[in-house]
């Protein structure tokens, strides 16, 4: 059977990643699985680049631009990520469409899709699985709802739009999807089973048949260093308390960032056992890292492109700290339990399906500072716990999350779809 999966962009971004994850735990397992993407960074044969002539380059130009303009336009950006599907191109006709027994959707956002695209495809009856990163298929345009449920009725005064109304831009999208998920034979994945819950009490597809598969990680890649080595090759001290995160911006307030700083604040004020003892560690764009004020000492790796390094960067750390206060199933999350640090989250989304509370890790009670530092305390402040939790952190990725364990999940779909 030939799989073609298709994403915005093949290496950039979560959901891109997670789908260039899934194509090569199928491709390990003999399936002919291949990408197809708007925009393609890596150089690897099996991505294939929608946008290969010149003239296909400028118009994903202006696309893309228009895509981010109305996002600026019409859009509270601190809320989040809203998109509208009215910019996309035309792939029904693309020979790799054409040739693939199952099209598989994931994040297709970005002036990659619009609605009329989706029709498209729906008129070819061509058999479909979409794997959902996140709620946007069911909304009216948000990526995540912030707590609204307006999805399960209808959206409408949406709080995303600088102006929402009874008929506002939230509820002809909501409609015009209404309309086309109507006899559309889709087979969704989401990858989480809080997602999947959440797909199934929305209006638009409730009725369709939802599959929970997560993603895969490679365990050969993200892999526990010995502690002791990694931190003297970062330059770091061989008994301190590392806590690290991803950088992000105090704009988006879905990454919970505020959270965070709380909580190493109040660490810091009520740290026993010396604050000179305790270190933070954070990866990604320094440019936000700089405006941080964060009481501890601070190392900044910043962009990490090389994942072995990030490997070592996450086994050098106690704890790694999540704080979203809406998130699907993060990379982050998986690969730091894989690399054996344990991970404190707020309990929200699909933490739980990869965070056992105080097996690998906290779950702390959602959007609360003293729940959170209670996380990063318990976890650091034992250190047979502390080696407890490193070995079930790893245990659990191998039990739930390796590329043969999905990549089989997802061939026993396909070959029930086929059937």
């Amino acid at each position: 059977m030939k799989i073609l999966h298709i994403n915005n962009y093949d290496t950039l971004g979560g959901a891109s990643k997670a789908c260039f994850a899934i194509n090569n735990a199928l491709r390990a397992q003999g399936i002919d699985s291949e990408i197809l993407t708007q925009s393609k960074i890596s150089k690897l044969e099996f991505v294939n680049e929608f946008s290969n002539t010149p003239f296909q380059k400028i118009t994903r130009f202006f696309r893309i631009g228009l895509d981010l303009t109305a996002i600026k336009l019409f859009t509270h950006p601190e809320m989040g990520r809203f998109s509208f599907p009215y910019l996309g191109v035309d792939i029904s006709k693309h020979p790799k469409v054409i040739e693939a027994d199952i099209l598989h959707f994931h994040w297709i956002n970005g002036g990659f899709f619009s609605l009329d695209t989706l029709q498209k495809l729906k008129n070819q009856n061509k058999k479909i699985v979409w794997t959902f990163h996140d709620m946007w298929a069911f909304t009216g345009g948000c990526h995540y709802t912030g707590g609204c449920n307006k999805f399960t009725t209808e959206c409408k005064f949406c709080p995303y739009l600088k102006k929402s109304s009874e008929i506002d831009l939230s509820n002809k999208i909501f409609n015009q999807k209404k309309s086309l998920f109507e006899n559309f034979d889709i087979n969704i994945v989401t990858c989480s089973n809080w997602l999947a819950n959440e797909t199934q009490k929305s209006q638009l597809l409730k009725d369709k048949k939802t599959t929970a598969i997560p993603n895969p990680i490679d365990i050969n890649t993200f892999f526990p260093f010995d502690k002791t080595e990694v931190r003297k090759q970062l330059n770091l001290a061989p008994n301190k308390k590392y806590i690290l995160f991803g950088t992000m911006t105090l704009a988006d307030k879905r990454k919970g960032l505020y959270y965070l700083l709380e909580s190493l604040n109040r660490l810091w004020n009520t740290s026993s056992s010396g604050n000179d003892n305790i270190e933070v560690l954070i990866f990604g764009s320094s440019k936000n890292t700089d405006e941080l004020k964060i009481p501890f000492k601070t190392t900044s790796f910043g962009r990490i492109s090389d994942t072995k390094l990030l490997a070592k960067i996450y086994s050098a750390a106690d704890v790694f700290i999540a704080p979203s206060l809406e998130d699907n199933l993060p990379n982050t999350v998986m690969e730091s339990l894989s690399c054996g640090t344990p991970v404190a989250a707020f309990d929200i989304g699909g933490m739980s399906d990869m965070i056992v509370d105080r097996e690998n890790g906290y779950l702390a009670k959602p959007e609360s500072v003293e729940s959170l530092t209670e996380a990063i305390i318990w976890i650091l402040s034992d250190r047979e716990r502390l080696l407890a939790l490193n070995n079930k952190a790893r245990n659990k990725v191998i039990t739930s999350f390796t590329n043969e364990i999905v990549a089989t999940k997802y061939i026993n779909l396909y070959k029930s779809i086929l059937k």
